[in-house]
């Protein structure tokens, strides 16, 4: 004799309304995670496409500086330099790595920054957020936060050879390397996208070398307000951090607990 499961019809409503909305969680949390593609990561190098430079003063990095330079060193912009509104061409060089490899010999813009624009420290500047640079294929950098420089000032009088500093108030970090040159890097946080609706979270750092100079030569001309000028090369190393579908996915295991429990009551009831 088979015996019929009676269910008050207000708890039975109740239970298949939990069940219905563990479910639709179920379905809404599963998307995102098999839309998600791997994280890019790697380094994406770049050289100058023609004959641009940049140009770096106290508040901009004109990445596609195009007037005149002085002929001493480090080398001083003579014309006006703009950090904000243009992009720069970039070709994709051999040296990028993972995600970047495939791209080698493309073209890539990259957007000039400003310090009122895209301030130090804050996700909530007027210029954020920025898409800082464009990949071929659709592939975006978006910038959405310039981190402080960590180095310090201490070494900012420095000509040796591996002296650091952080100018006050500045993304920079710069470090002295053998044979008179500076590199010159920040570090930034954003999304990268690969044009096809995948979307990961990223960290990034900045970088390029400054010749036939140092550390305290730089500082005295951008104290003088002067911009200084270097070849239009630079590497972005990026790597991916903790995004949504991290959370989904504890998320989600959740929800189906959930709706295994709502199963074995229906069943003991």
């Amino acid at each position: 004799m088979y015996r019929v499961l009676a269910i008050p019809w207000g708890k039975s409503r109740r239970i298949r309304n939990l069940a219905r909305v563990a479910t639709v969680l179920s379905a809404a949390l599963i998307v995102p995670l098999v839309l998600n593609a791997g994280p890019i990561i790697g380094t994406l190098d770049l050289s100058s496409h023609g004959t641009e430079v940049i140009a770096v003063n106290g508040t901009d990095i004109d990445f596609d500086y195009g007037g005149g330079v002085t002929t001493g060193f480090p080398p001083i912009a003579t014309g006006p330099v703009t950090g904000s509104g243009d992009t720069a061409l970039f070709d994709i060089t051999a040296a990028s790595t993972d995600s970047f490899s495939g791209l080698v010999g493309d073209t890539v813009t990259v957007a000039d920054l400003n310090s009122t624009q895209q301030p130090v420290g804050t996700t909530v500047g007027p210029g954020y957020p920025l898409n800082f640079i464009q990949l071929p294929n659709g592939w975006i950098i978006t910038l959405t936060e310039i981190y402080g420089g960590v180095d310090g000032t201490a070494g900012c009088s420095s000509t040796a050879a591996g002296g650091i500093c952080t100018p006050a108030g500045s993304p920079f970090n710069l470090q002295n390397e053998a044979g008179n040159q500076v590199l010159v890097g920040f570090a930034f946080t954003g999304t990268i996208s690969d044009g096809l609706g995948d979307t990961s979270y990223m960290n990034g750092t900045f970088s390029t070398t400054l010749s036939s100079t140092n550390i305290n030569a730089i500082l005295t001309d951008l104290d003088a307000g002067e911009a200084i000028v270097s070849a239009a090369t630079g590497s972005i190393a990026v790597s991916p951090v903790p995004e949504p579908s991290s959370i989904v996915m504890i998320l989600l295991g959740g929800v189906l607990t959930t709706s295994s429990v709502i199963g074995r009551r229906v069943r003991r009831r």
